[in-house]
């Protein structure tokens, strides 16, 4: 098999169309044509996830969430530990690709993964009047908002999570956006959420939509889309008999004193 003819399969299911039109999704750097060897999956492009790919699972093919490549650049300087990691890559002849923003919008995808890990049932898209969009909502069981934060925090394997809004407050209609959501905002209200999972919140957008009744619960960027790779590893499995992997820092980026 060509690694091609995986990244065919993974786009139909994810297609590169769905992508936000900021959003770099798609090859980043190799070639397609190579024979496929073995997958790496990881949330991003780090020198540890190459040196896995390399050293101990001849991986020729990594396969990222967030693209490696956002901006044009003007010089590329191996001296600068960012791009010491397209030195090592193009050297050692291995294909990244990326599936971001289309990989959150599609079904099955980011979005409704994360659903699945916390219990959220018929789970529609945030995004108010579209039917293919960013963000899920759905329902779960009456809770209170503070055992349901305890809840994410522990399936999302979330290092600390903040919370924000009356934690007393029963729930049941939750909205999810993996990455940073928080321009769901007014999506959520108007699907009539009592909470929001997303990261990267600000403190005056938490503090002006909790004042709105929007409770909102935020595990960091990285635990509320890194579930996406071991998603990505079963799907990659029925694809192809080649060895696929995963790398993870765990919640680690961030260090709470």
């Amino acid at each position: 098999m060509e690694i091609r003819e995986l990244i065919d399969k993974l786009c139909k299911k994810y297609p590169l169309d769905l992508q936000e039109e900021w959003d770099n999704s798609g090859l980043q750097i190799g070639n397609l044509n190579n024979k496929l060897k073995g997958v790496l999956i990881s949330l991003d492009l780090e020198d540890e996830g190459i040196d896995l790919a390399l050293e101990n699972n001849n991986c020729n093919l990594i396969i990222t969430h967030h693209p490696y490549l956002f901006k044009p650049t003007n010089s590329i300087d191996f001296a600068d530990p960012f791009y010491r990691r397209l030195e090592k890559i193009v050297k050692n002849d291995i294909t990244v690709f990326a599936m971001h923003t289309n990989l959150d919008i599609a079904f099955d995808g980011l979005n409704d993964n994360l659903c699945e890990i916390l219990d959220i049932k018929n789970p529609k898209v945030l995004e108010y009047g579209k039917e293919i969009g960013l963000g899920r909502f759905g329902n779960i069981d009456l809770i209170s908002a503070d055992k349901f934060s305890k809840i994410v925090k522990g399936k999302l394997k979330a290092n600390k999570l903040i919370s924000y809004g009356n934690l007393d407050k029963k729930i049941e209609k939750i909205a999810v956006c993996g990455g940073s959501g928080s321009s769901l905002f007014d999506d959520a209200i108007k699907q009539g959420c009592d909470l929001m999972v997303t990261g990267d919140v600000s403190y005056h957008m938490a503090m002006d939509y909790s004042n709105r009744g929007l409770i909102i619960v935020d595990p960091g960027h990285f635990a509320s889309e890194n579930h996406i790779i071991y998603k990505l590893e079963k799907v990659i499995k029925e694809m192809t008999d080649v060895k696929v992997c995963t790398f993870s820092k765990e919640d680690s980026f961030r260090t709470f004193i």
